[in-house]
């Protein structure tokens, strides 16, 4: 078996002794769900609440099934993007503090099949929790609130994931390069943070990869510049290889200074 294959059952054996091909699905499937119930219940959940005067009606604006599967999207831009920081900071800083790269130093080693395996397994655990969350979370808004386009909510989804993708190749990097803590504290501030800052210093440049999340919300509302979209997922795609690239080279660097 080449070195991808063996790497990446590696990479599958670490994830599931850590549990996180059950508890990020979990999280995720959790956060789909709860959005268009709470919006459902939450007349009901305030009154039963108490301290509400006798006889009042309590009135929400109607909120459209789209508006609900943005809502429930929006669940994943602060907490998805936490999970990832913390979730993946140490993929390969934490390899390298705790011993476990010296065992695979002592031998041939394909940078590229090292880095590729824990960024390919990484993506499938998060694209599949996305996906399996905004099933659950589709599934309630249509039972709950009325049909929307599935094929806006395939493409939000698209968009949203090269959005995910990027978020973890820039984690991956930060990995590669920095101790675990500090690795999880950039992440935390670029992805998570960063974007809010983007949204005031660069409110006016359409085409950085921090506006994938609203243009996800466009495609969904159907008032996306296509134009604008296709340039910002192209300038994302490039920066991921970046990443990546980069991410390959730092990692064989590195691996000078790991004692064997």
């Amino acid at each position: 078996m080449n070195q991808f294959g063996v790497l990446f059952q590696k990479e599958w054996r670490e994830h599931a002794r850590n549990f996180k091909l059950i508890w990020i699905p979990i999280v995720f499937i959790l956060l789909g769900i709860t959005e268009p119930i709470i919006n459902h219940f939450l007349p009901q959940i305030i009154q039963s609440a108490g301290n509400v005067p006798e006889g009042s009606v309590i009135q929400f604006p109607e909120m459209t099934p789209e508006q609900i599967l943005l809502s429930a999207l929006n669940q994943y831009q602060f907490i998805g993007m936490l999970i990832i920081a913390f979730a993946f900071a140490g993929l390969v800083a934490r390899e390298r503090k705790n011993g476990t790269a010296a065992f695979l130093y002592v031998r041939p080693l394909s940078f590229p099949s090292y880095i590729l395996s824990k960024w390919t397994i990484s993506n499938l655990i998060l694209l599949g929790s996305l996906v399996l969350g905004m099933i659950g979370a589709a599934y309630y808004t249509d039972y709950l609130f009325g049909n929307f386009s599935i094929q806006r909510f395939i493409a939000m989804l698209g968009v949203y994931s090269v959005w995910m993708i990027f978020a973890l190749s820039v984690t991956l990097l930060f990995s590669t390069l920095l101790r675990p803590g500090i690795a999880a504290a950039l992440s935390v501030f670029f992805i998570a943070f960063f974007p809010m800052i983007d949204g005031l210093v660069l409110r006016y440049w359409p085409y950085t990869p921090f506006k994938l999340f609203s243009y996800a919300g466009m495609v969904m509302m159907g008032e996306v510049d296509m134009k604008d979209l296709w340039i910002t997922v192209a300038i994302a795609v490039l920066l991921i290889l970046i990443c990546v690239t980069v991410s390959i080279l730092m990692a064989k660097k590195k691996a000078a200074d790991v004692k064997i």
